[in-house]
């Protein structure tokens, strides 16, 4: 049996979503084995603020998993990477990790250019205790920007939120964990192989983090492509052949 056998995959979503955003590339992977993992507060997975702390978070995620599973390979989009990140810490035993538009910091700092401004992260959570729905349709506006479609995007992002909501607690800790993590340490120092999927056009992970990426891990494999933050939704063969280089 090759060691690739033993591998199973570990799909993180990633914030205001659950595991039903990734259907299309689970119908992509082929034979694939795979889990998909929700969030706390995040499609009916409880005690939201958990959230907030990415290191209890993946706790939760880790409790998730199967007790047979012998070599994680952790891909998470968005917030979903920093959870992965987290849960890839405190593994132990052979892993792989993947982030897809996702980055250990997300919010800009000296050293750190190429992130979001940290007053826009806070005016998430401005907009999110005035108006959800008005934060939502923003967020998915946001996501779908780059597409090959992006009105037709935005829709799909938004019926799957409505399908499966998370509460407000899960979104309040999510939007503090995205603010206040930063997991350059980790993905330096991780003892595993580590690949990176991003975007040209994301406005939430821009595409100049793949030069920060490599310079604390040069031997990142970093594919960096058309579309933006969601796009992969667009191409789930394209992601899905990508996880399964990832795999092998």
């Amino acid at each position: 049996m090759s060691a690739a056998a033993h591998r199973t995959l570990i799909l993180v979503h990633g914030w205001g979503f659950s595991r039903t955003i990734w259907e299309p590339v689970v119908a992509a992977l082929g034979g694939l084995p795979f889990v998909l993992a929700e969030l706390p507060g995040h499609g009916g997975c409880p005690n939201g603020e958990r959230l907030a702390d990415v290191h209890e978070a993946a706790r939760v995620l880790r409790g998730q998993l199967p007790a047979e599973i012998r070599e994680p390979v952790w891909a998470g989009w968005s917030l979903g990477g920093l959870i992965a990140l987290a849960a890839a810490e405190q593994w132990q035993g052979p892993q792989r990790l993947a982030l897809i538009c996702a980055t250990p910091r997300f919010a800009s700092a000296p050293g750190w250019p190429c992130a979001l401004d940290p007053a826009a992260l806070a005016s998430f959570g401005d907009d999110l205790e005035r108006d959800r729905a008005a934060l939502e349709r923003r967020f998915a506006a946001l996501c779908a920007q780059g597409g090959h479609a992006p009105a037709r995007l935005r829709r799909q992002l938004l019926g799957l939120m409505a399908g499966r909501p998370a509460t407000d607690p899960g979104l309040r800790a999510g939007l503090a964990a995205l603010a206040q993590s930063d997991l350059r340490r980790v993905w330096a120092g991780l003892d595993a192989p580590v690949w990176a999927w991003l975007a040209d056009d994301d406005p939430l992970v821009p595409a100049g983090v793949a030069s920060g990426l490599s310079a604390l891990r040069p031997d990142a494999r970093l594919h960096l492509g058309p579309g933006g933050h969601a796009s992969w939704l667009e191409d789930a063969a394209g992601l899905a052949d990508f996880l399964h280089e990832v795999m092998a």
